[in-house]
């Protein structure tokens, strides 16, 4: 009988925080600027780009769970009317809030590297930034050809604790990955 209850009372929290969660107040996030940088000597194309409008009163609590929250920047390079991109590349910058310490914790995959924050606010500007990242190498670009590069952020679902089933937190976000183009451009010419 204790077993039941357990059953049901878990049941009924799982119910009433996905009936919490599904109910929140959502953001619009947009890209507020893309920078891009060629670099012929390096052969590479390098870009600045910064979340905004991203977090809500929910999606911080969410953060604050302990979890691991990870947040995807997708980049592709395109030539005009085609649909497949020549090149892509995916970055993933983790969010972990440890309890104990009271530390924010950011991972990033390109540089492998974990970041120790004190404020909550320094960490989610990190998290939502992509600074002087390589996202295009030029070498087998032409020169008399016009590009433009995509930029896709989404996050991953998650799941708390005592919960069955995942949490998709897109929901915080309207549902919308928000995306961002490039003006279109050219490589210049390599030096010889």
């Amino acid at each position: 009988m204790l077993e039941l209850l357990t059953q049901t009372f878990n049941a009924s929290l799982i119910a009433v925080t996905q009936l919490f969660l599904s109910s929140v107040v959502t953001s619009n996030p947009w890209f507020e600027n893309l920078e891009l940088q060629y670099s012929g000597v390096k052969h590479e194309i390098v870009c600045n780009t910064k979340l905004a409008n991203s977090f809500t009163e929910t999606l911080d609590d969410v953060l604050l769970s302990g979890e691991n929250i990870t947040l995807h920047f997708k980049f592709e390079l395109f030539t005009p009317g085609e649909a497949t991109p020549i090149q892509a590349k995916e970055i993933i910058n983790g969010f972990r809030y440890d309890k104990e310490t009271e530390s924010y914790y950011l991972f990033n995959s390109e540089t492998q590297e974990l970041e120790r924050f004190f404020t909550m606010e320094a960490a989610k500007d990190t998290y939502i930034s992509v600074i002087n990242l390589v996202v295009v190498n030029t070498d087998n670009l032409s020169d008399d050809r016009e590009y433009f590069l995509k930029v896709t952020a989404f996050l991953d679902p998650i799941k708390l604790d005592d919960m069955s089933e995942s949490v998709n937190l897109m929901l915080r976000w309207a549902s919308v990955k928000p995306t961002i183009i490039s003006d279109k451009f050219q490589i210049q010419a390599k030096a010889t």
